[in-house]
């Protein structure tokens, strides 16, 4: 069962759990104040500390990330999908490769 969900946790582990990841990361390991005493926050001159800043870029991938991976699932359905119909034989309802004895 594994075997036939691998396509699909490639497919949301680059998309959903890598970025997920990279961003937790990036987060606890970044300073979370200005090292050149600027000051903190948005707007007027203000700039973010590195780790929020981080977090801020992981909320704006993120609706695009979303449907990524669901799109991505959907592509390794078809392509799934077409290949089952194609290794079928022709005029037979068997697979191919199954034969019988």
């Amino acid at each position: 069962m594994l075997r036939s969900l691998r396509p699909y946790l490639v497919v949301l582990g680059v998309l959903w759990l890598l970025p997920a990841a990279t961003v937790a990361v990036l987060h606890l390991s970044l300073p979370d104040h200005n090292a050149d005493g600027q000051c903190e926050g948005l707007g007027w001159g203000c700039t973010l500390p590195p780790a929020d800043a981080v977090v801020l870029l992981g909320m704006m991938a993120a609706p695009f990330l979303l449907p990524a991976g669901l799109l991505g699932c959907g592509v390794v359905a078809l392509v799934r999908a077409r290949r089952q119909r194609t290794s079928a034989a022709p005029g037979t309802s068997r697979r191919a490769g199954v034969t019988s004895s």
